[in-house]
């Protein structure tokens, strides 16, 4: 199957101090895009309150320089990004204040992001780590019991809000670990050009919603969530699903394309160098 781009990969910058989460560098998840003939990268690693996030606002600047380097010596499109984390508040409304349904960023940091892709993960660390357990622990235990649907709808609304208060590019790894509505969250962010991940590594959207999504029309993005080089480009449980449930391949955005990402970070980068064009091939 023939991929143009790969935007969900992670690097060595997604670490816990000389713990690494991920062992390749830019430089070598750039080359292996290469050699797979990829058009375009993006590196998205962990958000700051991640266990294993970027340490802090000025290793990303250095990412992103790397990046530049990258792209340079190898040619291929690369933009960097990182995989934000929905908050423990989950779209929680109080009476004083409502709360960001994504552990904020710095404005100064969102103003650097080429690509933004967010999605719930366990592992956040301090200060909210004992709330992101008691968070993660809801989403296990109400599977079971009567408050899973009012968990549900909590949970929806603050992808839904995440859409409208973040520019965000697509949502990674739909409902992995997350009880959520993924149908209304899909038909919710294609309205407002918002891909729906289907990951190379993890499967987390039934045949069933599946066959929803493309009964709407939503649009999806298929990427590796590499963490090592050799994976990047791989993709082989999205490309499973795109084959037994017959998703058709105009509803993939990066099959023999360039998605057309809603980011204005995205949008100025692409455009650079006179590289704005969908589907030159």
């Amino acid at each position: 199957m023939a991929f143009w781009g790969d935007y969900h990969t992670h690097t060595t910058y997604s670490r816990r101090g000389k713990k690494l989460h991920a062992k390749g560098t830019v430089m070598e998840n750039a080359v292996a895009a290469q050699k797979a003939g990829l058009k375009e990268l993006a590196i998205t690693d962990h958000g700051f309150k991640h266990y294993y996030g970027v340490a802090d606002e000025q290793a990303y600047l250095l990412l992103k320089e790397e990046c530049r380097k990258a792209e340079k010596a190898t040619g291929v499109k690369i933009y960097a990004g990182l995989e934000n984390n929905l908050d423990w508040r989950s779209g929680k409304k109080r009476k004083k204040k409502s709360f960001s349904p994504f552990i904020k960023l710095t404005p100064q940091v969102i103003a650097e992001l080429e690509i933004i892709q967010g999605g719930y993960h366990a592992m956040i660390g301090t200060p909210d780590i004992l709330r992101n357990m008691l968070f993660w622990a809801r989403n296990v235990i109400f599977k079971f019991l009567p408050g899973r649907k009012r968990l549900i709808k909590r949970n929806t609304e603050a992808y839904k809000r995440a859409i409208d208060e973040y520019d965000m590019d697509f949502i990674g790894h739909l409902n992995r670990g997350i009880l959520a509505d993924a149908v209304e969250v899909a038909k919710y962010a294609h309205e407002r050009g918002v891909y729906i991940e289907l990951n190379g590594r993890h499967k987390s959207l039934t045949e069933k919603e599946i066959k929803q999504m493309v009964d709407a029309g939503v649009e999806f993005i298929c990427n590796s969530d590499a963490h090592t080089p050799s994976a990047v480009g791989t993709m082989p449980v999205a490309q499973k699903m795109i084959e037994e449930y017959g998703i058709p391949l105009e509803l993939i955005a990066n099959w023999e394309r360039l998605p057309d990402f809603r980011s204005q970070n995205f949008r100025a980068k692409r455009e650079q160098n006179g590289q704005g064009e969908r589907d030159v091939r």
